[in-house]
């Protein structure tokens, strides 16, 4: 005789494998929320620390400034909230110059032949709080 219906077995393999299947599914849901979180923070924390980079300003060479002090000379900012929210923040910016640098390899021989030397600059912008940090190196010839 053949039975047309499941065994108890069968049907509790199932459950089982149902519900794994459920648990890791809402396991990836939840990760994937967090996962949007940190990088929007991250893209939030990368755009503040683009402010610096695009405004440099060497008289805080070695010296640690609220970032809102850093741009105060460029924006007008209003909003009491937005303000607070950018002294909370911490820019450490390191000026860094490297010497100059001939494409002959002699100062005195670029000179003779008119070749002007330039100087290579090279600036550390780092940037940070409490719970995260950033730096970028910012390179251009004067």
């Amino acid at each position: 005789m053949k039975k047309k219906a499941f065994s108890l077995i069968e049907v509790l393999v199932a459950v089982v494998i149902l519900s794994t299947v459920a648990v890791l599914l809402f396991e990836i849901s939840t990760n994937s929320k967090n996962n949007f979180s940190f990088l929007s923070k991250k893209a939030n924390f990368t755009t503040l620390a683009s402010m610096p980079i695009m405004h440099s300003n060497y008289k805080y060479h070695h010296r640690e400034v609220e970032i809102y002090e850093f741009i105060k000379d460029s924006y007008d900012i209003k909003d009491d909230e937005l303000r607070t929210y950018l002294k909370d923040k911490k820019i450490h910016f390191t000026y860094e110059e490297f010497t100059s640098f001939s494409p002959l390899g002699d100062e005195d021989i670029a000179e003779d032949e008119g070749i002007p030397n330039f100087t290579i600059v090279f600036d550390k912008i780092e940037v940070y709080n409490k719970k995260q940090s950033t730096f970028v190196y910012k390179i251009y010839m004067r």
